[in-house]
């Protein structure tokens, strides 16, 4: 494989890197704008709750444009993105230059200066009274006019991608006019034209840069109107969800927003532990930098100021699935599991941890009562993890004991996964109940701990039935009716658990905390988990029941009739000690024609029809009584 190859294949490519990195200022800009921040020093940017009607109809106004301006930012292209960032680094470096010039003109021309310089100052006598400060001039002027040749070179370059002639001609007088004020003060001693040299320095790199901008718009206009007809050709073509997935991998939006969660989380972090910790040396209390009450308040802060704005609870969510997902491939490592589906775990953790956040009203709860919010919120999000690793670990347990895997290995960290899952809500529960009195958030947690222990209980005593029948020597044909009857058991329980946090979750929203988003994830509760359980369990309990009326309407064979016939059950070959008989005279185990009845009513042999529903059978009496009379009347 290629170093190009493994470059484009790598989730942090270089490119990728740079991506990410200049698309998260668009989320510090749309995170301060809905927090009411965005530059909330100045009078037209600051909002107050004594505003008139007018004014704020004219702050919403101002702040929605720009925030369709930063979010236009983070939808555009890698290229345009860096060349907007060349332009706003080029003005940095043009102010920085302006500046320069000013002070190095001041320090020539000042009050006190005069009183011993008459004259206007010179600027070798400047030099030799103070060359540090001459020195420290001059080395940011020669940088300041570097970075912005070397900005301007890269601007032209990533849009021609050609040079062209006359470009180092230019270099070198963009060079010339930023060191303009020194050149000037060095050959001519003219006070008129010196106290202008500041603004006659920024002349050409000002025509330049205006210049680009031009070209750059009508460019990047015309590459905005093909971007918007792809993107609508695309969705007639592909439909929406295909676009929206392919922007989202465009836009490495997981990324970014891990990106932009971490770096507020290291800024405040920073911020806390400088501000805490000075404020520990002012009351002279006699800690060190490792005292627990510290950093106990650094983190109690950090987790409340973690997910207090809509972006940064996206950010946070973002943490939250990448966390999960690398949890949930540690867990199927653990078991032996390859499967894709069970590589989900980080989706599934996010979309319920934003969906708990927007039921419970994180980002706009107090601080400490978001601090206890989140803390809930983890061990929900916890138990249903367990719910998950279960889904992961039921199948293989299924397989490795009706395939009678012999593999020791793979049963014991099966089995020590289902410990793990036993053993873990039974902790958290004991330490809840414990720590906390009971309330509505308890016994759903409680709720959900005790049924990932139930359906673990039932996933191994089906685990146990299907092992004691793979040391059997006969066939067990009641083994079928006891993984049943357990399995209804457990389903019936998990059924009266999803009525009981149904229940818990109306009294919550009717007497705690109600909300559009806690009604719709009720409804949701309500249809698939417990009207279509419901459904499905009926329809098992009824195709089981109707597959049983039907074998019991077919004649048991005897045992002199078994042993004439010494043959095998020709659906699961074992020997036949019981069997029923069909209408064609075919001999099978109660059990597997039971289970083969639940797909047809033809024989697996022949295919004749084995049992006919009770209106046929009764038309076909019918029948036969009328046919019986007319064949009298014929003799």
């Amino acid at each position: 494989m290629s170093v190009e190859t493994r470059r484009k294949m790598s989730p942090w490519s270089s490119d990728v890197l740079v991506d990410v990195v200049m698309r998260v200022p668009t989320l510090y800009m749309m995170d301060s704008i809905l927090n009411k921040s965005f530059l909330s020093d100045i009078s037209i940017f600051h909002y107050s709750a004594t505003m008139s009607w007018m004014q704020f109809f004219r702050w919403l106004f101002l702040m929605s444009t720009l925030f369709m301006v930063a979010f236009g930012l983070f939808l555009l292209s890698n290229k345009q993105l860096m060349d907007i960032y060349s332009y706003l680094l080029s003005m940095i470096v043009m102010l920085v230059s302006y500046f320069c010039n000013l002070n190095f003109m001041k320090a020539i021309y000042t009050e006190e200066i005069n009183k011993f310089y008459p004259e206007n100052r010179d600027l070798w006598i400047l030099i030799k009274e103070d060359p540090m400060n001459v020195t420290k001039i001059l080395f940011i002027h020669l940088t300041t006019s570097f970075l912005f040749t070397k900005i301007w070179k890269f601007r032209n370059f990533n849009s021609r991608r050609t040079r062209v002639d006359g470009e180092y001609a230019m270099q070198i007088w963009i060079f010339f006019s930023f060191i303009f004020p020194l050149v000037l003060r060095a050959v001519y001693q003219d006070l008129d034209w010196f106290m202008w040299s500041p603004v006659i320095a920024l002349t050409m790199p000002f025509v330049i840069l205006t210049g680009d901008t031009f070209k750059s718009f009508s460019m990047h206009y015309q590459e905005l109107s093909v971007n918007i007809q792809t993107a609508w050709m695309t969705i007639q073509t592909l439909g929406l969800q295909s676009f929206l997935e392919n922007q989202w991998i465009r836009l490495h939006v997981p990324k970014v927003l891990r990106m932009f969660w971490c770096s507020r989380f290291v800024f405040h972090f920073i911020y806390y532990f400088y501000a805490i910790s000075t404020e520990y040396i002012a009351a002279n209390i006699d800690t060190t930098y490792y005292d627990y009450q510290l950093w106990r308040m650094i983190v109690k802060i950090l987790m409340i100021r973690s997910c207090d704005t809509t972006v940064s609870l996206l950010g946070l969510t973002s943490i939250v699935s990448c966390v999960a997902h690398y949890f949930g491939i540690l867990m199927a490592f653990c078991v032996g599991s390859e499967s894709e589906e069970d590589r989900n775990m980080g989706t599934v953790s996010a979309v319920l941890f934003f969906i708990l956040a927007l039921q419970t009203g994180l980002t706009g709860l107090e601080p400490e009562k978001r601090l206890v919010r989140l803390s809930k919120n983890f061990c929900l999000l916890f138990t249903a993890i367990s719910h998950f690793i279960h889904s992961m670990v039921h199948p293989l347990l299924m397989s490795i004991s009706a395939q009678r895997n012999t593999n020791l290995t793979k049963h014991i960290r099966i089995l020590a996964m289902c410990a793990f899952l036993i053993t873990f809500p039974i902790c958290l529960l004991v330490y809840l109940w414990s720590e906390y009195s009971a309330s509505t958030w308890l016994l759903a947690v409680s709720a959900f701990s005790i049924e990932v222990i139930m359906k673990v209980t039932v996933s191994l005593t089906v685990y146990v039935l299907f092992m004691l029948d793979a040391y059997r020597v006969t066939f067990w044909e009641k083994l079928d009716d006891y993984v049943y009857y357990v399995q209804s058991t457990g389903n019936t329980i998990e059924f009266l658990f999803g009525i009981f946090l149904f229940c818990n979750g109306a009294w919550i929203m009717i007497f705690e905390s109600g909300g559009f988003i806690r009604a719709v994830m009720m409804c949701i509760h309500a249809y698939f988990n417990i009207w279509v359980q419901a459904k499905e369990g009926w329809k098992v309990f009824m195709n089981r029941r109707t597959a049983v009326k039907k074998i019991n309407s077919l004649p048991e064979a005897t045992e002199e009739t078994l042993r004439e016939l010494n043959d095998v059950c020709a659906i699961c070959y074992q020997d036949l000690n019981t069997a029923r008989v069909t209408p064609c005279h075919h001999y099978f185990h109660g059990v597997c024609l039971r289970k083969w009845l639940y797909v047809q009513d033809n024989c697996p042999l022949c295919h004749k029809l084995i049992y006919k529903p009770e209106k046929e059978e009764n038309e076909d009496k019918n029948q036969n009584n009328l046919q019986v009379p007319a064949a009298n009347d014929n003799h």
